[in-house]
């Protein structure tokens, strides 16, 4: 008998959320703790010793209790009860933001319909315009311009 890889489907008991980005998957579990694995060359796994995360490592940073996950292609957000801009700020995203990837963000928010994504993207870009980012800023003025016009 030749003996094979097969997967085999697991379901751990307790697990309250999942997401699944490009690589990388988030869960939530029931008792509040997080855990992270995959592809994690962003942080998106939340793992920061490794480009891969092969099991589920503790996501030990996020304070409060997790109302949603969310993961894309090379990101991840985790909002809490507290929705504070520093639990959503711990993965390398926020460290890296530019003008195409400040977009990733307004998708999540989109998506998830979070407030605080929502937010969170307002102040990346806040952050950007400080930076002296010119067609960011003009950018964002049109966006405010057609948000009061319409």
């Amino acid at each position: 008998m030749l003996l094979r890889n097969i997967p085999v489907l697991v379901i751990p008991s307790g697990v309250r959320l999942v997401t699944c980005g490009h690589s990388h998957t988030l869960i939530s579990m029931k008792d509040g703790r997080i855990y992270g694995w995959g592809y994690n060359s962003y942080g998106q796994a939340a793992n920061e010793k490794s480009t891969y995360a092969w099991y589920p490592s503790p996501v030990d940073w996020c304070v409060g209790e997790v109302r949603r996950l969310a993961a894309g292609g090379g990101h991840s957000a985790v909002l809490t009860d507290a929705s504070s801009l520093k639990e959503l700020c711990e993965f390398k995203l926020a460290e890296t933001v530019n003008r195409s990837n400040a977009r990733l963000i307004e998708d999540v928010a989109s998506r998830t319909g979070a407030d605080a994504l929502a937010r969170l993207c307002e102040k990346l870009r806040e952050h950007l315009v400080e930076q002296g980012d010119s067609e960011l800023m003009e950018m964002h003025m049109v966006e405010e311009i057609e948000a009061k016009a319409g």
